[in-house]
């Protein structure tokens, strides 16, 4: 008994350890101990359909690098090319953008009877790997396959227009061509630029644009010829 008479061996008896309470209430501050943690989540049973977890956690499509914003952000961008590139536009280099245009672009084309996803997969793969390869020789700036493959496909958006267009009228004519050109301009003008971005290649536009324009030209050509 004559030790926990002791006023210093008591408080030490009743866990008042002055480390352990600075560090407890720190942690009562930062509201980790606000509410019980089955409150923080969602309960019942549509819970387990549900893409909610803990509070501040990243969404399942962070996760997955499928971020709508940031889509959203490229598409607006490639529409408009015009406008100043952002350096860091495609530090994510997210693939669901690029994914989601190629096959849009081969179901557009699929619809007057053939299929074409083989080939434009193909020239897509064998394209882009020239390209990649092309553009590391021209900078000294570390490019990743990734951060090209998802500018390519960004900027494949206006020929998915002309694909679309194709099923609601003849492109065997002048104005086909036209089209299907201005479209191909189109997506090497945006290309290029947002490489010229990411590599800081301001007096290389040229250069740099011309293998991208030889890239969307043959998927302008199978466009306007698929049957």
């Amino acid at each position: 008994m004559a030790y926990y008479n002791n006023p210093a061996n008591l408080q030490y008896y009743q866990g008042s350890f002055p480390e352990t309470n600075s560090y407890t209430a720190q942690a009562r501050s930062s509201g980790f101990y606000d509410e019980p943690l089955s409150e923080s989540l969602s309960q019942g049973w549509l819970a387990a359909f549900s893409t909610s977890g803990y509070p501040g956690e990243p969404s399942l499509l962070e996760e997955l690098d499928i971020n709508f914003s940031h889509i959203k952000q490229k598409t607006t961008h490639v529409l408009n090319p015009f406008k100043h590139v952002d350096v860091h536009i495609m530090d994510d280099t997210d693939m669901a953008g690029p994914v989601l245009f190629c096959l849009l672009f081969s179901t557009f084309l699929s619809l007057h009877g053939r299929s074409h996803f083989g080939y434009i997969y193909g020239i897509a793969l064998l394209g882009s790997l020239s390209l990649h390869l092309v553009l590391r020789l021209m900078s000294a700036k570390n490019l990743f396959y990734t951060r090209t493959v998802s500018v390519l496909g960004y900027s494949l958006l206006p020929l998915v227009v002309v694909a679309f267009f194709k099923n609601l009228m003849s492109f065997n004519r002048i104005l086909g061509y036209a089209f299907a050109a201005l479209a191909s301009m189109w997506c090497t003008y945006a290309a290029s630029a947002m490489f010229v971005a990411i590599l800081q290649v301001n007096n290389m536009r040229f250069l740099v644009a011309y293998p991208i324009a030889l890239f969307y030209a043959v998927f302008a050509v199978i466009t306007v010829f698929s049957k």
